[in-house]
């Protein structure tokens, strides 16, 4: 979630091309707006940040949450605190009985950014894309429970769904474009580069590799935003952002948690934390003999020093966990389910599984060593990190683990053969949506255009009946008490070795200056558009 510019640069007030055809020249361009580090930094209405990375797309079937909640608006939003709220809905979706049917009342009086009118037929076509395999949305399976979305009315809408579904709220967070806007395909919709939503803030200036300049509207149906401009200069090296929110050149950014935790206090600046449901894991995929082995799997749990990680590598802003369920589920999360560090019940259980101790101070087992490899993003120092310590913790134990920085492109392409350090908690605003698709056996057959999904390969009968079943069911108690039971047999039979939930990291100078600055729990997904901006819009000046 962000913001915009002084001389509004979305002008016509129709559906069609016009409207983004200003933003590509001026994106193509790049002479009309400020560079995100110039202009008066004195401006209380004008909010300066540093992003970790450019955006590949602001199409919100590709690019949920996020920054694209500053341009669209879901039929459900994410409140304060992590709590679902209504959004384009008047209220939260009412269910039926037996949770099949789902009807929800639309907003009246709504317009897209190009002055169009928001009714049922745009929430119909977005959700019949999201679902078109077509379409070419990485969440179409998400939507696999969705049967039909039928307009009831132009302010009435009804999902019928193939199966009783309790968290269908989280998953209608989906951002609707205007539905001309939707294209034929994901990858080809104008939706990239040129949004139309109804959202508080439209994109005024993308200058491709350096900035991204969003606008306030004044016509947006939940408020006129006092914060009117939002600057977004995009820098992936973290000593970079340090230094420019040191320096007073930009007003935030998010760090990791060692070196925000560094400038907290420093030149005006405050550190700033939110609980998120990101979680971090090591697959252990059971394409390799030993990980076939739940008494190995069990092993290296034992074995890694979790505390030690958050520790150190967090500086104890985060919490162990034992399994993709955090903290953010509240009472679905089950703290019990855990394993305690002991490196010598670790060995005694490798002992038995017959990988033995040799002289040279390493394990084998019918003369194949215990060795085997974890990709992390090179980029990425956190997943590094862990993986140092996760390999550090197995070598105590004779196991020997081989680390490797790779790209986003490489680690799809492996991903059934090497162990990866993944991150997960993309939608952690339902548990079925936070651990579905990492745990259930529908998902264990390596596919490298879901290669995140369960990605060791994990498949457990047990898991996939309680997963079934608590996604099921309307009682709110009894399908607590159905993931709190999951989550021991996920101890007994681990899937992976999961290290912890981080709590997402910023810092930020001026907000005293605001009233309705709030905190929420984050998806995995973070960066300026979350942190103490998340609800930026409805920030009003004291």
């Amino acid at each position: 979630m962000s913001i915009a510019v002084p001389a509004r640069a979305v002008v016509p007030r129709r559906r069609g091309p016009a409207a983004a055809t200003m933003v590509v020249v001026l994106a193509l361009t790049g002479c009309a707006l400020d560079d995100p580090g110039s202009g008066s930094p004195d401006d209380p209405s004008t909010l300066r940040l540093a992003e970790t990375g450019e955006y590949d797309s602001l199409n919100p079937l590709e690019y949920p949450l996020g920054i694209t909640s500053k341009l669209y608006d879901g039929l459900v939003a994410v409140g304060p605190g992590g709590v679902l709220e209504p959004g384009l809905a008047t209220e939260l979706p009412t269910p039926d009985g037996d949770l099949t049917t789902w009807t929800v009342t639309l907003r009246e009086g709504v317009t897209f950014s190009d002055g169009s009118a928001f009714d049922a037929d745009d929430v119909v076509a977005a959700y019949d894309a999201v679902r078109d395999p077509r379409q070419g949305s990485w969440m179409s399976t998400d939507y696999a429970m969705v049967e039909d979305v039928v307009a009831t009315s132009a302010h009435s809408v009804r999902f019928e769904l193939a199966y009783p579904y309790a968290g269908l709220p989280a998953r209608l967070t989906l951002g609707i474009p205007a539905s001309e806007a939707l294209g034929d395909t994901v990858v080809g919709s104008t939706l990239a580069d040129q949004p139309v939503g109804t959202g508080p803030y439209v994109l005024a200036e993308w200058r491709r590799g350096e900035s991204l300049t969003l606008e306030a509207r004044d016509d947006w149906w939940g408020g006129d935003p006092e914060v009117t401009t939002i600057h977004l200069a995009f820098v992936a090296d973290e000593n970079a952002r340090a230094q420019r929110v040191r320096s007073g050149d930009v007003d935030g950014a998010q760090l990791s948690p060692r070196t925000a935790t560094a400038l907290d206090g420093v030149a005006g600046l405050e550190l700033v934390t939110n609980p998120s449901a990101d979680f971090r894991a090591i697959s252990l995929p059971q394409t390799l003999p030993f990980f076939a082995d739940p008494d190995v799997r069990t092993a290296l749990n034992l074995a890694t020093d979790r505390q030690a990680m958050v520790d150190g590598i967090l500086a104890g802003h985060g919490e162990a966990i034992s399994s993709p369920f955090t903290p953010a589920q509240g009472a679905n999360h089950e703290p019990s389910a855990a394993f305690e560090h002991d490196p010598d019940a670790a060995a005694a259980l490798l002992d038995a599984a017959g990988w033995i101790l040799g002289p040279d101070g390493t394990r084998a087992k019918d003369g194949i060593p215990f060795a085997f490899t974890v990709m992390y993003f090179a980029e990425d120092t956190l997943r590094r990190d862990v993986a140092q310590a996760f390999a550090s913790d197995l070598a105590a134990l004779g196991i020997e683990v081989s680390l490797e920085g790779v790209d986003r492109a490489h680690a799809v392409t492996a991903m059934d053969e090497k162990a990866f350090v993944l991150g997960g908690g993309d939608m952690p605003y339902d548990p079925d949506a936070q651990v579905y698709r990492q745990l259930h056996s529908d998902y264990a057959d390596f596919d490298e255009d879901d290669a995140y999904s369960n990605a060791s390969g994990y498949a457990d009968d047990e898991v996939d009946r309680l997963l079934d079943e608590a996604r099921r069911e309307p009682d709110g108690e009894t399908r607590a008490a159905t993931y709190r039971r999951l989550q021991e047999r996920l101890v007994e039979n681990p899937p992976m070795v999961a290290v912890f939930a981080l709590e997402h990291t910023y810092v930020a100078r001026g907000l005293d200056a605001w009233d309705g600055v709030g905190h929420v729990v984050e998806p995995h997904e973070h960066g300026v558009a979350w942190g103490p901006w998340f609800d930026v819009q409805h920030w009003t000046r004291r």
